[in-house]
């Protein structure tokens, strides 16, 4: 389900004020299925604050026209990341404020600004110091579903009134609207900052957890699988690479296929045989990723695993420790973790699920996407 009317901390298109100078922004995507493209622009007075480029022929059809946030103390339209779900990054990076979404025509992955699926988070620095006196727009643009996207889900006044008549109807300057977030209201700052010490080459790896190594040995594969159920309703599954479950995927009560020991470190490689781009996230342990990689969706369905470009690396904002990674259709995405379990002051006895068949401590990995964990996207996890 996507909503046509978008919430910051439950408030429906607030506005903060905030004085010119730098903030630290601490980001949570909490929607249930729709993806972020957080970009930031100077409000340019309309009664939306975004104006979006109506001529077919322009490059930036469909984008805004306003000008870009430019971070006072990067003194450029991009901010920089610190941290993402797991804590800090090893060095910050560098995120852009005004990339509108695209595909990238080489590799076919999205392009843009700060994407966040649901339950990712981002640790993020900006500095107001240029706008005293203006507004300043969070705005998204990510396409739902993600990432091919469906027009009737995005909602602008205004715009694009064939394939969504509901933006037809709508008073420019009022909802519904997906695309506007939030507003900042800049005003002077009542001090000063010291100047930034931390830029992308920053070493923040102080006091977070030591990256692991790969272990030897045949990694872990798994898959991404959608189907249909009893009802004839479309149904996402995770699976195994058994080829008598490609496509099927397993159900929640299945027996339990991912049991690693305790202490063990596992690579896994996830396929992703689906159209949609699924948030992934693992109960108990944080994980780094390791690559993506593109591959023949047809050809491993039939049993043969062809692979369609080289391995890339992850994101420089995905570097650090990740609880949830997004995972692309037609591509492998590797990730890499360790199973250890937590220390307690007591006993914790093996599950009493008869359905597992293996007595270990029970937690689960899942997709991040509401109605699709809810509609079975969702395994055990035995940890024995």
């Amino acid at each position: 389900m996507f909503g046509d009317t978008m919430l910051v901390n439950g408030t429906v298109f607030p506005e903060a004020q905030v004085e010119a100078r730098r903030y630290r922004l601490r980001i949570l995507n909490a929607c249930q299925a729709r993806f972020m493209n957080l970009q930031l622009y100077v409000d340019d007075g309309s009664p939306d604050g975004i104006t979006l480029e109506t001529n077919p022929l322009s490059p930036n059809f469909g984008n805004p026209t306003n000008a870009p946030f430019v971070d006072a103390a990067q003194n450029q339209p991009a901010v920089l990341q610190i941290g993402a779900e797991g804590g800090f990054l090893p060095k910050p990076a560098l995120v852009p404020t005004n990339a509108p979404f695209a595909v990238n025509p080489v590799t076919g992955l999205a392009m843009g600004s700060l994407f966040l699926a649901p339950a990712e988070r981002a640790d993020l620095i900006l500095d107001f110091g240029k706008y005293a006196g203006k507004n300043i727009i969070l705005y998204s643009d990510a396409p739902a579903p993600f990432p091919m996207g469906d027009p009737r889900n995005d909602y602008f006044p205004k715009w694009n009134t064939t394939a969504n008549p509901v933006n037809g109807l709508t008073t420019p300057g009022f909802g519904p609207n997906t695309r506007i977030l939030m507003r900042f209201k800049v005003v002077a700052a009542t001090g000063s900052d010291i100047p930034l010490a931390i830029n992308t080459t920053t070493d923040l790896s102080l006091g977070i957890d030591p990256f692991l190594t790969p272990p030897g040995g045949t990694p872990r594969r798994l898959t991404l699988n959608e189907n249909f159920d009893a009802w004839g309703r479309l149904q996402q599954r995770l699976g195994t690479d058994a080829l008598a479950v490609r496509g099927a995927g397993m159900a929640y009560m299945d027996p339990s296929t991912e049991n690693p020991a305790a202490g063990t470190t596992e690579v896994w490689e996830i396929y992703n045989l689906t159209g949609d781009t699924h948030p992934i996230h693992l109960h108990l342990v944080n994980f780094q990723i390791l690559s993506r990689q593109p591959f023949d969706v047809a050809q491993y369905m039939a049993g043969t695993t062809v692979f369609t470009g080289p391995p890339l690396p992850p994101d420089p904002n995905e570097t650090g420790w990740k609880e949830t990674a997004r995972m692309h259709p037609g591509t492998v995405t590797r990730i890499l973790m360790r199973f250890d379990l937590p220390a307690t002051p007591f006993t914790v006895p093996n599950s009493l699920n008869p359905m597992l068949g293996t007595p270990g401590k029970e937690y689960v990995w899942h997709c991040h996407i509401l109605e699709h964990e809810e509609h079975d996207m969702m395994r055990p996890m035995i940890i024995t």
